[in-house]
């Protein structure tokens, strides 16, 4: 019997795509209890959280991503500063944070209280009596002072615990640790039962594919890994060529400096390891590799948009659906889907969702599970979202 598990992205506001993908499959009046019965765990890490609890509290999930749209609503979990406690004491030219952690959790905690089930303030054991104990959830984070991973889960009995104390939390807090990205958004780690958190992205958990695949063997023991199936939704990501196109569709070569070097780092938590983790539970848990291409599995379904140009017959590139009577993206709106951070603006998040949409019309790419570095042409995985619909 089948052991499946769903695989929630971090990304911040960028989590609504992950709703919108899960509206196309279930329908938008769906319940978050729809969606969590049909896989056995949800590993979740940051923005996809936040959508992972929505689900326990059972949102529907057309008001999920109402709440992601609504500005009131992200203003109480990216709750600003004010203007004194954003100066950066070492030099304007270092990141400096934007947000108040601690408003955040009380942001989420209300929030979820808001809910049909009101789930929040329950400690993460006691979830699973909410939807008849299928699934189990883990949401990734990382300890600031241990500095190592850390997960919180439902099930207190996971023999991939360790036999330490478990922490105590509830889902609002296990949320909170887990969304805490540092330096250039929140300013201070996540605080509770005498502990402190970052995001689980500085673990390099942003894609928890892995988490969810470790759990299940160390659940159910290496015999089940012929079992297990994974769907994991991204939250879009930028992949670029180096050299035939201008710009904004190759990626430019940075001049190199300290200082740049810092932002870069703080940004490549995001970038591959969603690559390749999903690469790697592939290898374990299918690991076909053999040409033809494109290898599509229905063990390991990845379901991301990509910020992507597309490769003409004669090797440049070209926005994707540009030969379409109404191309689904302009130059400008790919320019500023690059930069756009995790904390749009409003107009940030409409165009999040045009794009969104244009990925759950076939009209940019799927993220493959592997693909050609040069052509970026999909070699393992779905290249468009409808193939990967059709085996989740």
């Amino acid at each position: 019997m089948a052991y499946r598990i769903l695989s929630l992205d971090g990304g911040g506001t960028w989590a609504l795509i992950e709703v919108k993908a899960l509206m196309k499959i279930y329908g938008n009046n769906a319940r978050g209890h729809d969606v969590l019965r049909d896989f056995d765990l949800v590993a979740a890490n940051s923005g996809g959280s936040i959508v992972a609890a929505a689900l326990a509290c059972d949102f529907q999930l057309q008001e999920i991503l109402g709440y992601f749209k609504d500005p009131a609503m992200r203003a109480k979990i990216f709750a600003p500063l004010p203007w004194y406690s954003k100066l950066n004491p070492v030099g304007w030219f270092l990141p400096a944070p934007k947000y108040d952690a601690s408003a955040k959790l009380h942001g989420l905690r209300n929030a979820f209280a808001t809910a049909k089930v009101a789930g929040g303030d329950m400690p993460l054991e006691q979830l699973p009596g909410l939807w008849g104990g299928k699934p189990d959830l883990i949401f990734a984070s990382f300890d600031y002072d241990r500095e190592r991973a850390v997960m919180f889960r439902t099930n207190p009995n996971s023999p991939a615990h360790s036999g330490a104390p478990r922490i105590p939390a509830t889902l609002a807090e296990a949320v909170h640790a887990s969304t805490n990205a540092p330096l250039k958004y929140f300013d201070q780690p996540a605080m509770f039962a005498n502990r402190r958190f970052w995001d689980g992205a500085m673990a390099g958990l942003n894609n928890p594919i892995l988490i969810g695949v470790a759990e299940a063997l160390a659940c159910n023991g290496p015999a089940a890994r012929g079992e297990i199936k994974v769907r994991s939704l991204g939250t879009g990501s930028v992949f670029l060529p180096l050299q035939g196109a201008p710009a904004p569709l190759v990626q430019p070569r940075m001049k190199q400096n300290y200082f740049k070097d810092l932002e870069k780092t703080a940004g490549c938590i995001l970038d591959d390891p969603p690559d390749e983790a999903t690469f790697m539970a592939y290898a374990m848990l299918d690991g076909r590799f053999a040409p033809p291409f494109p290898i599509a599995s229905d063990i390991v379904v990845r379901m991301s948009p990509l910020i992507q140009p597309v490769r003409k017959a004669e090797g440049s590139w070209q926005l994707p659906g540009a030969d379409l009577p109404q191309p689904p993206l302009t130059v400008d709106d790919f320019n500023q889907l690059v930069a756009l951070g995790l904390d749009p603006d409003a107009a940030g998040v409409e165009l999040i969702e045009r794009f969104c949409n244009a990925w759950l019309n076939d009209l940019v790419p799927n993220q493959p599970i592997r693909a050609n570095s040069d052509t970026l042409v999909c070699e393992i995985g779905h290249a468009r979202f409808s193939a990967a619909k059709r085996v989740w």
